[in-house]
């Protein structure tokens, strides 16, 4: 079992103090100055200006000459495309997701885990008018999402206990769950039946199904998921629905190298 004890990994700062930087400037649409980006990092100004300044020389970012503020460079954008067209997990499971949809025409995903978030890296887009997006690459809690709560319910009990003990609890809706001990419940559902149900716990009006992915060593390390508006997911067989999407997270497993046991 793997030991997810953080006070054991060791970590080189200013790497870190980098890529916070990187998803600051990401989150500014007219990029930031010196004293903005160190004042809302809380980082002396003098570092924050020798780690822009080494950023700035692999073009990893850019610096306005008249307003002096900084934002993504083209240098992280090649980085992007490439890393786009080597991530083997998006890339194989594409089909896969084109025929989930395709069988039920609500979207369907594939979400990571990125630190204690899930992170959308693929998607194929249902063909209604009215229908469930989120942007890839964007992030979303693990508690409330159905793709969040399939991956955690696998994982190790260290890896649970230890993301339970950083989730900053937000009641989204009524049905949002909002305490350790009720995710700790919900997990031994997802494992008896193989699947996970977000019922509008992240936004009133949605729902979503998923089921968990795992590689050749029976690790999960993502999941399949279809979301659409509640009212047409209810109108649908539901049963059906769900049964496909866990027909799918098989079908990537196997593809992995996984075998079932």
């Amino acid at each position: 079992m793997d030991n997810y004890n953080e006070k054991n990994t060791k970590t080189i700062g200013s790497v870190i103090k980098a890529i916070e930087i990187l998803e600051e400037l990401a989150e500014s649409e007219k990029g930031l100055g010196l004293t903005e980006i160190s004042s809302s990092l809380n980082y002396g100004v003098s570092a924050t200006y020798h780690l822009l300044n080494t950023l700035k020389l692999h073009n990893i970012i850019e610096q306005n000459k008249k307003t002096k503020k900084y934002r993504i460079g083209v240098g992280l954008f090649r980085i992007s495309s490439k890393a786009k067209s080597q991530y083997s997990l998006a890339n194989l499971a594409m089909p896969f997701l084109d025929k989930l949809r395709a069988t039920v025409d609500e979207t369907s995903n594939l979400l990571v885990l990125d630190g204690y978030e899930v992170l959308y890296i693929a998607q194929s887009e249902s063909t209604k008018l009215l229908k469930m997006f989120t942007q890839l690459g964007a992030k979303a809690p693990l508690y409330c999402t159905g793709g969040g709560k399939a991956i955690l319910a696998y994982k190790p009990l260290s890896f649970q206990e230890l993301a339970l003990s950083k989730i900053n609890f937000i009641k989204y809706t009524e049905n949002t769950i909002v305490t350790a001990d009720g995710l700790r419940k919900e997990f031994e559902t997802i494992k008896k039946q193989g699947y996970s149900i977000d019922n509008e716990e992240r936004e009133e009006g949605i729902t979503c199904a998923a089921a968990p992915i795992f590689d050749c060593y029976g690790e999960v390390i993502a999941a399949v998921s279809i979301s659409g508006p509640s009212y047409r997911i209810k109108e649908k067989d539901s049963k059906s629905i769900i049964s496909s999407v866990v027909l799918t997270a098989k079908e990537i497993s196997a593809n992995l190298g996984y075998m079932e046991k």
